[in-house]
């Protein structure tokens, strides 16, 4: 205790201004294990009496000024008094109590792991456990651990029921951000959570048809929970069932081999797609080359849904001469779409594979990567996509090195593996020794993955020259590409030089899926090449697409299977594809499971 009214007279002497009065106004006193704060006493004017008061009531004022420090915002100050009044706090209560102001301050300056082992040391006494939920929930949250702190939430109802209307609508927006994959089975988890986690898997994976029927299923089973707006707005929306669909491609031109790919890729589909005669939709195919504005005009009263265009430059005309009742997928994204009700837009980004890529390292526990670009337009807006996302993932910028001929792809590889250091050393202790000496060079060890952004050919150059800068006493980096580093035109040896390499890439162009309809058209397209097939699976997908908009709109983690990869739509009505991994073993390509 002696310290203790040593250190109130240090921290006396450098406290700051008397600061305003606080209120109690927005903070939750139920839980409160102090006495009251008179509003009219300031933290300052706590800890100075604190200093006068006797030792054995100096803890408790200390942690009053605590509190005004933290409700001031004042986090800084708070903690320089807890770190040694804890240790002296003998009341069990007020230590908790401490203990919790400490860890929600450390959240709050952005120090979440020492938050976490603050907390840890919090108990579970019940006066106390409603406040170490919801922090518990707050924590997991920004760790992007949403099952976890959905699981707080939950607990904190099951304490306190008042909290439920609440309460739910943070669950599920927390579930929403839950991977499929990650979604526990509902029997494993009991009580508060368990209606939620089922509500989740069904509007996920029940199929359209199906949908309305389970969900009705569902309020029937738990009649006392409400259905999330989303869900409520989704059955109350009407799905798309166009019957006259007008398609907008570039069908002359110097695009006429793409827009024909999509043509036959969404053609694919409506043979595929089993529906009454009496109902079939029906296809009209414009040549957006020629379209003129009248013509797009006459099209918007002849048709009830537009799918189209490509070129990213004709969806402004299109869009403005279009009804906005008239919904429309767009096989393209502008620089800035805004979110209008009917429009969604689908592309082949390279940039959401840079984001996924990121994601994957991050999620798989990568924490050092680097990256090396082709010092073109398209590569180094991936690499820019890639570093940001994975800035808000770990908060650190990995290194980059971008490449324009062999020679500096080579400088590229040795600056980011620091090679040219190790060389370096070694020719010093040459002319030490005044003989050659047998040695390899060694790459920095941090370097825990190489992530490449170039096409096949710089790729099939950079991956040898990354494999023989690796020293033999280090561990293997792996090195992951975006789809652009890939083509099914490579030859074997080709292939041997990228052995190893680990890419995304949308399952239609990986080995082991879609067997039937991957027979069917290599038989009758066997010479199209790589950006012809992505585009005929472009179009098959999007005429899948049209039936689901609704449903991915509303309901965040629903999926769509198809050829160009898992598909699901963003905030901003993008759909968003995730796709699987390949790996090029010796001289052919293996399909890795999962993502």
């Amino acid at each position: 205790m002696r310290k203790l009214t040593i250190l109130i007279a240090v921290l006396l002497l450098t406290a700051c201004a008397t600061a305003p009065d606080v209120s109690d106004k927005g903070v939750d006193t139920r839980y409160r294990t102090v006495p009251e704060i008179p509003a009219e006493r300031t933290a300052e004017q706590l800890y100075a009496q604190a200093r006068q008061a006797p030792l054995h009531q100096q803890p408790l004022l200390l942690l009053q000024a605590v509190m005004v420090w933290q409700q001031q915002g004042d986090c800084q100050s708070a903690l320089k008094v807890l770190q040694p009044l804890i240790p002296e706090l003998r009341d069990a209560t007020q230590r908790d109590q401490a203990r919790l102001i400490r860890s929600q301050c450390l959240l709050e300056l952005d120090k979440p792991a020492l938050a976490s082992a603050s907390l840890e040391k919090v108990s579970n006494n019940i006066h106390i456990l409603p406040a170490r939920l919801k922090l518990s929930a707050e924590l997991a949250e920004y760790h992007r651990q949403y099952l976890n702190a959905a699981r707080s939430h939950a607990e904190l109802i099951s304490l306190d029921p008042s909290r439920a209307e609440s309460g739910y609508r943070k669950i599920w927006q927390l579930l929403e951000q839950v991977d499929n994959k990650d979604l526990p089975e509902v029997a494993a988890q009991p009580g508060y959570l368990a209606p939620w986690l089922e509500l989740a898997r069904i509007t996920r994976t029940v199929p359209g048809v199906e949908l309305s029927q389970r969900i009705n299923l569902w309020q029937q089973q738990y009649p006392d929970y409400s259905l999330p707006e989303p869900v409520q707005q989704m059955l109350q929306q009407a799905h798309y069932q166009p019957q006259n669909i007008a398609v907008i491609l570039p069908l002359s031109g110097r695009l006429a081999n793409q827009g024909q790919a999509l043509k036959e890729g969404i053609l694919a589909a409506y043979f595929d797609t089993s529906q009454p005669r009496e109902h079939k939709t029906q296809l009209t195919f414009y040549d957006s080359v020629v379209l003129d504005e009248t013509e797009i005009q006459t099209l918007a009263l002849q048709h009830d849904f537009v799918l189209g265009p490509l070129i990213r430059e004709n969806i402004p005309a299109i869009l403005s001469q279009l009804p906005q009742s008239t919904p429309a997928l767009l096989l393209n994204r502008l620089e800035q779409e805004e979110v209008s009700p009917h429009r969604y837009f689908y592309s082949l980004a390279p940039e959401d594979e840079a984001e996924q890529l990121a994601s994957y390292l991050y999620a798989n526990g990568y924490r050092r990567p680097v990256l090396i670009s082709a010092k073109r337009q398209l590569f180094e807006r991936m690499a820019e996509h890639f570093m940001r996302r994975w800035q808000t993932l770990d908060k650190s910028e990995p290194s980059l090195m971008t490449f324009t001929d062999n020679k500096s792809m080579r400088d590229a590889v040795d600056s980011l593996l620091d090679i040219q250091q190790s060389e370096r050393r070694i020719n010093q202790l040459q002319r030490l020794v005044n003989k050659e000496i047998h040695s390899f060079a060694r790459n920095r060890r941090d370097v825990d993955a190489i992530v490449v952004f170039s096409n096949p050919a710089q790729t099939e150059l950079l991956n040898p020259m990354i494999e023989s800068s690796i020293s033999p006493f280090a561990s293997i980096v792996p090195v992951f590409a975006s789809s652009r580093s890939f083509s099914k035109e490579l030859g074997n040896n080709s292939l041997r030089d990228l052995r190893n390499l680990m890419f995304v890439d949308m399952p239609w162009m990986l080995p082991g899926t879609n067997a039937q309809i991957k027979e069917r058209v290599n038989q009758l397209w066997p010479d199209r090449n790589d950006s012809q097939s992505r585009l005929f699976a472009m179009g098959y997908d999007a005429y899948q697409l049209v039936p689901e908009l609704t449903t991915l709109h509303y309901i965040k983690g629903r999926q769509l299977q198809g050829l160009t990869g898992q598909l699901s739509m963003d905030r901003q009505q993008r759909i968003v594809r995730r796709l699987p991994f390949g790996k090029i073993e010796q001289d052919k390509v293996i399909s890795l499971a999962g993502d």
